[in-house]
């Protein structure tokens, strides 16, 4: 599981507060869990980046205010600016030993399919499933091996087995499937 540090500063809340610090290249946010107080923070915009900006879903270490004990998180929710697409606000879930938790992962599929060697077409339907599982069972993303289709082979959500993971998608949903082009039909 891919796990980042985050170094962070308690704030007041506000929207002219909001307002300064996003000026001066900080991204207001909010971190909350079942049973806990909400803590108001800000980060360094360049730091959120390896957060935000990427392919899996991390962990986040979260050190408020010089903590010696990190916070352990998922990103929740993340609002760009409609216009210059920078961060204006991150959501943060904490993540709490032995509770359910209910995040959207990344399908990564690995490797190449014996069926586009062979001349079919890959095609990926679903790019994230939804996922509920408690936080020791987590992982960034969902990744497949499909090394192994052949041309009018596909794979769907019942496929994917994994102890402690229950998904939100019904198990008949297509993940990705191999299919027939012109140049294989004729082969």
């Amino acid at each position: 599981m891919l796990q980042i540090d985050l170094k962070t500063f308690p704030r007041e809340t506000g929207r002219k507060i909001a307002k300064e610090l996003r000026q001066n290249d900080f991204v207001p946010c909010v971190f909350y869990a079942k049973g806990k107080e909400n803590i108001n923070f800000y980060a360094k915009a360049k730091d959120l980046k390896p957060i935000v900006y990427t392919a899996h879903k991390p962990i986040v270490k979260l050190y408020v205010n010089d903590a010696t004990e990190p916070i352990d998180c998922i990103v929740k929710d993340i609002v760009f600016d409609p216009v210059t697409d920078k961060i204006m606000h991150i959501d943060f879930l904490g993540l709490l030993p032995n509770h359910l938790v209910k995040v959207e992962l990344p399908v990564i599929l690995v490797g190449t399919p014996i069926g586009a060697r062979l001349g079919g077409k890959l095609t990926q339907v679903i790019h994230k499933i939804g996922l509920i599982t408690t936080p020791e069972l987590l992982t960034s993303s969902i990744e497949i091996d499909i090394a192994t289709l052949n041309i009018g082979q596909q794979l769907q959500v019942k496929d994917i087995e994994k102890e402690g993971w229950k998904f939100t998608l019904p198990p008949s949903a297509l993940i990705c499937s191999v299919s027939a082009t012109r140049v294989a039909e004729g082969k």
